[in-house]
């Protein structure tokens, strides 16, 4: 199941905002989307309200936001969900709504719940198709389903407060095993869950191993040969997140010392694995890391260990700000990482990822029909528009046709361009011979300094 496209109507800054999260060739939802856009123009926002068509659908909760119509492709077949506020049920709509373009923009003028539901009766899906396109929707960690956010910000920031590990136990990690909830948020303030989840996959690797082990087919074969032929089909959680961790961590000179963690055995035991200085093997507290090192280690590692080692069916990815903090050279592959651990044990990826970013490294490894513009009208709404630089293009350009930035310099840059194009223009109409040579050796000099084009 992934989302076609989204329509606000009447809601803060959207007037009638309409977003396309579709292959303008094949018609086809597509797997990634990046918003960009000036502060206030709603990114975080936007992210806000799938979160919440996504999530409240589920509980039939009364949606925060008013007239949200979302289309969203099952299978072979596209149906739409109304939310509005007012509404105490949200609805499943055929794709008939397609055929009756005004129907949406009267029901925005509506303020009694009997007129609205009476516009919408004619679309609603019938009991049949409602069980049907219900089973889609629902989510459940036992129908391999998985809804994350990411945040930009929490209300605090528990990074800081790691004088050791974060503070949990195998006790905590072994209620996962009665109830694994289908949605999590991913932020500063929610390194315990992520904590605890590593101890719930090393919990769960052993008691497989144990079944494996058992299986009559392998009561006679060697200690050894059971490890080899385990290992070879189950990876370890902390090798696989070294691997993913070093990545950045090694340009620090830190690596993850996961061959030196504990086995948490004890129900009140916790998972003892820290990072190292690679020189000396000094161990580094996590509080002591620095900003930009602890966002990415502690958010990609939470969603990779969502994703480690199962089957997802059906998947949403929220991700707010995924450059936060990081050196800019790591930023031109971190859309390839949330690739890379958002793809299950089968190799599959079902997952539609939502992101939004400030940084033109960030939205040049999507295609320009994956990435959308919030940009303000002259009427103080907000519309969208569809990116037009190519994917992987340089981000300098990324800036100026779709971040719609015509300065790439400061003020002082700008004053010395004015001042190279004037004595350009001096040198033209300069005759002595002296006063050329003069100005050309400033021309060459500025043009060196600040790498301008002849």
């Amino acid at each position: 199941m992934k989302i076609c496209s989204i329509r606000i109507k009447g809601f803060q800054q959207f007037d009638d905002l309409y977003l396309d999260f579709t292959n303008p060739e094949t018609g086809e939802p597509v797997d990634k989307i990046c918003f960009i856009g000036r502060n206030g123009t709603g990114k975080s926002t936007i992210l806000s309200i799938i979160l919440n068509i996504l999530y409240h659908h589920i509980i039939n909760a009364p949606n925060k936001y008013n007239n949200i119509l979302a289309k969203f492709k099952c299978g072979e077949t596209f149906f739409y969900l109304y939310a509005n506020e007012w509404l105490n049920q949200n609805f499943l709509l055929s794709i008939d709504v397609d055929k009756s373009t005004n129907w949406f923009n009267k029901i925005s003028f509506l303020t009694s719940q009997e007129n609205i539901i009476h516009q919408l009766r004619p679309y609603i899906l019938n009991e049949r198709e409602i069980n049907e396109f219900w089973k889609d929707m629902i989510f459940s960690s036992e129908n391999h389903d998985l809804l994350a956010y990411a945040a930009a910000e929490s209300s605090t920031n528990q990074y800081l407060q790691i004088d050791d590990v974060p503070e949990t136990n195998v006790n905590n990690a072994l209620q996962l095993f009665k109830n694994f909830p289908y949605y999590h948020f991913v932020s500063n303030d929610q390194i315990i869950a992520f904590w605890t989840q590593l101890i719930f996959l090393l919990k769960k690797r052993e008691n497989e191993r144990e079944q494996f082990e058992n299986m009559v087919g392998n009561l006679n074969k060697t200690k050894k040969q059971l490890i080899e032929e385990f290992d070879d089909q189950n990876p370890k959680i902390l090798k696989k997140l070294a691997d993913l961790w070093n990545k950045i961590l090694d340009k620090a000179g830190l690596e993850f010392d996961y061959e030196s963690a504990s086995n948490p055995i004890q129900l009140n035991d916790n998972l003892k694995a820290y990072i190292k200085l690679k020189s000396t093997g000094e161990k580094i507290n996590y509080n002591q890391l620095s900003t930009g090192i602890r966002n990415f280690i502690f958010r990609i590692g939470h969603i990779y260990s969502l994703y480690f080692n199962r089957e997802i069916k059906k998947g949403f990815l929220l991700v707010d700000e995924p450059e936060n903090s990081l050196f800019p050279d790591f930023l031109y592959e971190l859309i390839d990482i949330y690739q890379e651990i958002t793809t299950d044990k089968n190799g599959e990826r079902n997952t539609q990822m939502f992101f939004a970013t400030h940084n033109p490294i960030i939205a040049a490894q999507f295609e320009p029909y994956e990435r959308i513009l919030l940009e303000w009208d002259d009427k103080g709404h907000v519309q969208a528009f569809k990116g037009k630089a190519p994917a992987g293009d340089d981000p300098n350009d990324v800036l100026r046709q779709d971040f719609r930035i015509d300065h790439l310099m400061g003020k002082k840059g700008q004053e010395v361009w004015q001042e190279y194009l004037d004595l350009k223009k001096q040198l033209r109409h300069t005759k002595n011979g002296k006063d050329k040579d003069e100005l050309i050796s400033k021309i060459s000099k500025i043009g060196q300094l600040y790498n301008f084009e002849d």
